[in-house]
């Protein structure tokens, strides 16, 4: 229920960040005779703005630069995980070792228990 209250206040600070930049907005709204008008007259303007924006990040997402830095980061990531998988068959080899010393001793102890039996 906190994530569902927290995702509502966060879209009403958004809309209510659009209406006090949205000059052209604030102006047609208050003219607006009906509260289904202005459900309308914002629609339409979220509608227009999201064009715009939708246009601009695409814009961006396909710029040279975010190109070249989603390789960096792409070849930082095989990098790491060529690391990790290191370090985990380091771990897993020194776990495979202790674990035969751990079963020679097992089978140190229960032969010499069975002897003294």
């Amino acid at each position: 229920m906190k994530k569902f209250s927290l995702l509502l206040g966060t879209l009403g600070g958004a809309l209510a960040g659009y209406l006090l930049s949205n000059e052209k907005l604030r102006g047609e709204l208050q003219k607006a005779k009906d509260p289904e008008t202005a459900a309308k007259l914002l629609g339409k303007h979220l509608q227009a703005d999201g064009a715009k924006m939708a246009k601009e990040a695409k814009k961006f997402v396909e710029s040279d630069d975010v190109q070249k830095n989603l390789g960096k980061a792409k070849k930082y990531a095989t990098q790491k995980l060529k690391e990790a998988k290191k370090g985990m068959e380091t771990l897993v080899k020194k776990g495979e070792k202790e674990a035969q010393k751990a079963m020679k001793k097992g089978a140190k102890a229960a032969k010499e228990v069975i002897k003294g039996s």
